[in-house]
């Protein structure tokens, strides 16, 4: 492996098998501190003020990530408890080169103990585990953050799925979070198809932006099911304008599932209510498959279900409704007008409920596909 200066001063290698460095060209021990170090451990110790930190590792790679979690717990006087997943381990010859231990300060002896695949003492309890994410044997609810630190998708893209993530999400406990390097917007959606809230935070040197996922965790939280009808007819789709709190917005025909009813139950009520008339209700089309918060409460996660309906009989309510008859102070609030959008021009953005565009989203890829 050829050995590389990165902008800080520190030292990174190059992979030849994979064409890739361990670290940033823009600093390899200033990336660990921020990325890991700042936005991970410390945060970790901020939640849980007292005992035993646990760290879930993916790629122990130099072990410089390590060594950082070594030098915060001596400080702070805390203990980490380190499980790294390491399918393919380098050897001290290969990190020797680097000089982590001159630049951390750490004893010599901790890195050649954690590249060994074993070390304890008073500020760390660390073990290498010799497989993959899909293959290592994890605990649900153990870590308190998890060092995602695998080479970037270009290189890996098997460990920046929805089921390495479901399994990350699944070894954190309630609250726990997992930070990356990586910012990509596929990276984001994928960690927030498996359950994640991914906020992006300032990154490192080099880097605007990195990702830190948050496995939520609110006990007073309540899911809050809603249902909507998807009609369409004559190549247009019926639309409800409303006067929300937020302003004046698009949504689809419906709204909450009431004690007492399915889905398809609450549509027929909402049908009467919103539209004035009966609607017989058809195929499932969409149910959400991530996690909505909802714009009115924090603590209520949205799970939306819209099916595909039609209209028993003519139209029998006023249906040339726009969005601008729902805009300005004069209007007011929960007024609702419908209408309706041509199919070929609706698109997914025009809708203001993330949960309302996938399923446009959902009908779209429904008719491409014939």
């Amino acid at each position: 492996m050829k050995l590389r200066e990165t902008k800080d001063g520190s030292h990174t290698l190059h992979n030849p098998e994979m064409d890739v460095f361990y670290h940033s060209v823009h600093g390899a021990w200033a990336e660990t501190q921020h990325v890991f170090g700042a936005m991970g451990l410390d945060e970790a110790c901020a939640r849980q003020p007292e005992g035993p930190i646990h760290i879930l590792e993916v790629g122990l790679g130099t072990g410089l990530n390590v060594l950082d979690a070594w030098v915060r717990a001596r400080a702070a006087n805390r203990q980490v408890v380190v499980r790294s997943l390491e399918p393919k381990p380098l050897s001290w010859a290969d990190v020797e080169p680097l000089g982590h231990a001159a630049l951390t300060e750490v004893p010599e002896e901790v890195l050649k103990n954690i590249l060994a695949g074993r070390h304890i003492d008073g500020h760390m309890d660390f073990s290498r585990i010799d497989a993959g994410v899909m293959d290592a044997a994890l605990e649900e609810g153990w870590a308190d953050v998890v060092y995602f630190d695998a080479f970037a998708p270009a290189a890996q893209p098997e460990l920046w799925t929805v089921p390495v993530m479901d399994r990350m999400r699944w070894a954190l406990k309630p609250g726990g979070q997992l930070v990356t390097y990586c910012a990509k917007g596929d990276v984001r959606r994928t960690m927030e198809e498996a359950g994640f809230q991914v906020d992006r935070i300032p990154g490192p040197p080099g880097k605007r932006e990195m990702l830190r996922a948050t496995k939520v965790a609110r006990p007073q939280g309540r899911f809050n099911v809603r249902a909507y009808m998807v009609v369409v007819q004559e190549g247009r789709v019926l639309v409800s304008y409303e006067r929300l709190p937020m302003g004046g917005v698009m949504k689809f025909p419906g709204g909450g599932v009431e004690w007492g009813e399915g889905p398809v139950a609450a549509i027929r009520r909402e049908a009467l209510e919103e539209l004035g008339q009966p609607v017989t209700v058809d195929a499932l089309l969409h149910v959400s498959r991530k996690a909505h918060i909802s714009s009115f409460d924090e603590n209520h996660q949205v799970l939306a279900i819209h099916h595909l309906a039609h209209l028993d009989g003519p139209v029998r309510f006023e249906d040339d409704g726009m969005l601008e008859d729902v805009f300005g102070k004069g209007v007011p609030m929960m007024d609702q007008k419908l209408g309706w959008r041509d199919v070929d021009t609706l698109k997914p953005n025009d809708f203001h409920f993330a949960s309302d565009r996938e399923a446009w989203e959902a009908w779209q890829k429904g008719q491409a596909k014939g």
